[in-house]
């Protein structure tokens, strides 16, 4: 049995595995699709392979747009009880 050209020079990618049945996710290579799901038990063939993005995820502190949102809200989004104190009452009261 041959292996053709195209076949060993095909470029082996990173990335992740999901089951079209039950949304699992298994990461691999490209060219490993898996046998089984392992959750449901599907044929591999439902496998689709969505390859991992190359971009620098890395966030420092100083670039971190999130540390002043956290500062000023509360888990639900509301104003942080500790910034309405330090705010002016309304007039009338």
């Amino acid at each position: 049995m041959s292996v053709s050209r195209a076949t060993r020079d095909a470029e082996v990618l990173e990335g992740e595995w999901e089951c079209m049945d039950c949304g699992y996710i298994e990461e691999g290579a490209s060219n490993r699709r898996p046998k089984r799901c392992t959750e449901c038990n599907a044929p591999g063939s439902v496998f689709e392979f969505f390859e991992y993005e190359e971009e620098d995820w890395e966030l420092d502190d100083e670039t971190d747009d999130f540390d002043d949102f956290d500062d000023e809200y509360d888990e639900v989004g509301d104003l942080d009880d500790d910034d309405v104190e330090d705010r002016p009452a309304p007039p009338g009261r």
